[in-house]
């Protein structure tokens, strides 16, 4: 091969990496499929390898403004990988990866975010994820889950403070992520599984331990008499 022949190869080469590295981000993410995954923004900016989402969402949790780039390697291997990040001082740190290809979802999300309306009937304020992943196949099939996550519910619910939270482990469960709460008291209980469409059920079940005038207030509330205590069970989607 010929010096000239390899000089041209070289600028050719160098000219594609120019062009994909500046390729807008705006226009990658509805190229690859990231936002049928469900993430969306107000605004676009930059580059697929140094972009920015400003007032981000992942279906309905908002994430606020993130930095984001595509993983070339997911992308020379026919799938779709978001690395995305967030530090705020205020609504503090949340980083994690986006997976548009399947099986679709996220993984290592570590981080809090709010929830604007909470589980339905249950007034939940905010969740933090610890190294949680779940990811579904194309059938919409739980395929793999891991990490914990923690809710937060600072508005007291028949007088019980729940500002500190029910937290537990992410698992996959009859073709479904699930998770299995608990506050640090083990008396509140609450069971939340999902579909790869977002389409959730929660049922929150307080042992009220013979308190009548509890079991009145939870009563009062919508929540039901059953073996575990009083439950309430709700649905709807992220």
């Amino acid at each position: 091969m010929s010096v000239r022949r390899r000089w041209g190869i070289a600028a050719l080469l160098l000219a594609l990496v120019l062009v994909i590295a500046t390729f807008p981000m705006r226009l990658a993410l509805g190229l690859s499929g990231a936002t049928d995954a469900g993430i969306t923004a107000r605004e676009v900016r930059g580059s697929i390898w140094s972009g920015e989402l400003v007032e981000a969402r992942l279906g309905a949790l908002p994430l606020g403004t993130v930095r984001a780039s595509l993983s070339p390697l997911a992308l020379l291997g026919g799938g779709v990988e978001l690395v995305f990040s967030r530090a705020d001082e205020r609504l503090g740190a949340l980083a994690g990866r986006l997976h548009g290809s399947n099986p679709r979802g996220v993984s290592a999300v570590t981080g809090m975010t709010s929830m604007s309306g909470g589980l339905g009937m249950i007034p939940v304020d905010t969740i933090r994820f610890e190294g949680a992943t779940v990811r579904f196949d194309d059938a919409g099939q739980c395929a793999s889950a891991a990490g914990r996550i923690q809710l937060a519910v600072t508005a007291p619910i028949a007088g019980l403070d729940l500002s500190r939270g029910l937290s537990g482990p992410l698992t996959c469960a009859k073709g479904r992520a699930q998770a299995a709460l608990a506050s640090q008291s083990g008396m509140e209980r609450l069971t939340l599984s999902f579909d790869g469409k977002g389409a959730y059920r929660a049922q929150f079940a307080i042992n009220v331990d013979r308190d009548p005038a509890m079991a009145a207030a939870l009563a009062a509330l919508g929540f039901k008499a059953g073996a575990n205590g009083f439950v309430l069970a709700t649905s709807g989607r992220f």
